[in-house]
């Protein structure tokens, strides 16, 4: 009977994972398990750990126990995503189960298999799996872990999320526990700087987007780099502590490897008479136009993204060569009606550069200057204006301690932190370059081989490479640029005239969704049956020019974050339906608020980019 069940469980698990369940399931646990009958009729489990018989759930009272740790549950609504840290036999999962909402989902992490494969022979496991309410990691391999977060955790649930511990888990798996703990701190908080990120540069972006446009349709896709430099060694310089100690080393690479600096970086260089190969300009504030604000008038080619800074991009003199990114890709696709390659740009220049020197087909590729932490209580190389002192109290808190290069511990900030863990999956997940940390200093990075740039540059840099020709016999693709002017500005007036017709459907909204709170909190006598069936129209229309203009979502996405991350707006646990009635209107006016306010700011620069492109047509006689 049991392995029936077994059978019957692993075969829904099989559609849902694939034939990895199986390969999973196949490998051997280090744990011994013993099954008994509970008092109560059900099973309790056994574990030996270090010679000792431990009971994982209770020896009387198993379903008692599972009623009890849902009880403890205190906050939680029906959009929580769950993430419940051991398995035993499921009693408490099916417990928790009952009670999921439509938008629930369970995360179950059991790192023993042995006590998996005994859980899915004893109870019936299809129901909820079939259902996608529940999903398991299996084992003991932390490098998957990063993944199974992604691949539920994401920018609308990432502040809704309950941890749980059951029975005595993080006891008996300590060493995992503490694990897969940092790696959903590491998650939550990657999340959380893309959020903020997003929140605090939406205009920006939206700013930089229709200034750069003419640029970028003039200028070079990034596609044009790709394996371009293939097999030539690059050299990425940052501008951390280090940097002081190697800088003049660089001068040996010259023309024997592809030196990438970014704009802080740039005059440092230039100043010991090292011209880089690469400039990469990321950051869409002024802070990054005020770090190369002096050198705009230099040839070396630019590499940047279609939303970085708008006046770097329109003054800098040399080729410019544009990343799209994830944020604005559809919308630039719409505008151009041709796709723009994106590369991964991570969290900092430095990241970018490292993508970037993949992408072109970089081998092996070397950092220096990357320090990623207060080496000898510094910030950055040259003219530093900020000394960590190790004493102060109120900035040890804000900071964290990891390992540097030499296995002694430095201090690092949580951004910078971030950076790190960026590099350091880049490199697990592209294994087949070579990395190299010249650095001579700072943090750590898992993956790299540390060497000093000396030795580094002796090593890899002995073959001469003409990199300025091979810029030189690279296509040009602003060909036809008044051609492709005039079918922006087709697209632009288009859009410019869908998210007017949003606008208006928006305002409507506004009206109908504050009836619809009239009717719910104040008791108007209005027909609730023809408010919704409004709304849904509403809705409905909104999509239809989303999917018209698909860049429409572009400028909606960051109001649905917004309200998403407000917990007035959550789906609450036995809520009368006054109150359902009152928080989805609430609800339903913040978002139509939220679009026509979006909308009435990107409209102006929409209509100037309009009245550019126009300028450039009667220019060219059109």
């Amino acid at each position: 009977m049991e392995n029936q069940i077994y059978q019957y469980n692993i075969s829904v698990l099989k559609e849902i994972y694939g034939e990895k369940i199986i390969d999973i399931l196949a490998n051997k646990s280090d744990e011994e398990i013993i099954v008994e009958e509970a008092k109560d009729g059900s099973y309790t489990l056994k574990i030996i750990i270090d010679g000792q018989l431990r009971y994982i759930t209770s020896k009387y009272a198993p379903l008692r126990e599972a009623k009890k740790f849902v009880d403890n549950i205190k906050k939680y609504d029906y959009e929580t995503l769950f993430i419940v840290f051991g398995m035993g036999l499921g009693y408490h999962v099916f417990e928790l189960s009952k009670l999921l909402g439509e938008n629930n989902k369970i995360l179950v992490i059991e790192p023993s298999i042995s006590i998996f494969k005994k859980s899915m022979e004893i109870n019936d496991w299809t129901d909820l799996i079939k259902k996608r309410k529940i999903f398991f990691f299996i084992g003991k391999d932390i490098e998957l872990i990063k993944q199974f977060y992604d691949s539920h955790i994401n920018e609308l649930n990432v502040s809704n999320i309950e941890f749980l511990v059951f029975s005595h888990y993080d006891k008996f798996f300590s060493q995992i526990y503490r694990k897969i703990v940092k790696k959903l701190k590491e998650c939550i908080e990657d999340i959380q700087v893309s959020i903020c990120t997003l929140k605090y540069f939406s205009n920006q972006l939206n700013y930089n987007l229709f200034k750069n446009l003419k640029e970028i349709i003039k200028g070079n896709n990034v596609k044009l780099l790709k394996n371009k430099f293939k097999d030539i060694p690059a050299i990425i310089v940052s501008a951390g502590p280090s940097l002081d100690k190697n800088i003049m080393q660089l001068k040996k690479a010259q023309n024997r490897a592809v030196i990438i600096a970014g704009g802080r970086t740039l005059k440092p260089l230039l100043d010991n008479n090292i011209k880089p190969d690469i400039i990469v300009s990321l950051d869409p504030g002024i802070g990054a136009y005020n770090v190369i604000k002096d050198n705009l008038d230099k040839e070396i080619p630019l590499v940047t993204t279609v939303i970085s800074q708008s006046d770097i991009i329109r003054e800098y003199r040399g080729k410019k060569y544009f990343s799209n990114v994830l944020e604005s890709m559809e919308l630039v696709n719409y505008l151009l009606s041709r796709e723009i390659d994106r590369i991964s740009q991570g969290g900092s220049v430095a990241n970018m550069s490292l993508s970037l020197a993949d992408y072109m087909g970089c081998n092996p590729i070397m950092f220096i200057g990357q320090d990623l932490a207060y080496t000898d209580g510094k910030i950055h190389a040259q003219n530093s204006t900020y000394e960590f002192d190790s004493n102060n109290k109120n900035l040890g808190k804000d900071l964290i301690e990891i390992e540097d290069i030499y296995g002694n511990k430095v201090y690092t900030s949580k951004v910078w932190l971030s950076f790190l863990r960026w590099f350091e999956l880049y490199i697990r997940e592209n294994p087949e370059k070579e990395y190299i940390d010249a650095t001579e200093g700072g943090a750590k990075i898992d993956g790299t081989k540390i060497m000093t740039l000396k030795e580094s540059i002796e090593k890899y840099c002995i073959k001469e490479v003409n990199i300025a020709e091979i810029f030189k016999n690279i296509d040009n693709s602003s060909l036809d640029f008044i051609g492709k002017i005039t079918h922006s500005l087709k697209r632009l007036k288009e859009l410019k005239k869908n998210l007017i017709e949003v606008k208006k459907k928006s305002i409507l909204g506004i009206k109908v969704s504050k009836k619809m709170l009239e009717y719910y909190r104040d008791n108007k006598k209005y027909d609730i049956n023809e408010i919704l069936k409004a709304l849904d129209d509403i809705d409905e229309d909104i999509k239809k020019y989303k999917l018209m203009t698909t860049g429409i979502y572009h400028f909606i996405s960051p109001i649905i974050l917004q309200i998403y991350h407000k917990e007035e707006f959550r789906e609450k646990v036995n809520e009368t339906e006054r109150e359902r009635g009152i928080r989805l209107a609430k609800k339903s006016y913040a978002l139509y608020e939220g679009i026509k306010n979006s909308i009435e700011r990107v409209i102006p620069l929409i209509s100037e980019c309009i009245e550019d492109f126009k300028q450039c047509e009667r220019s060219n006689g059109i």
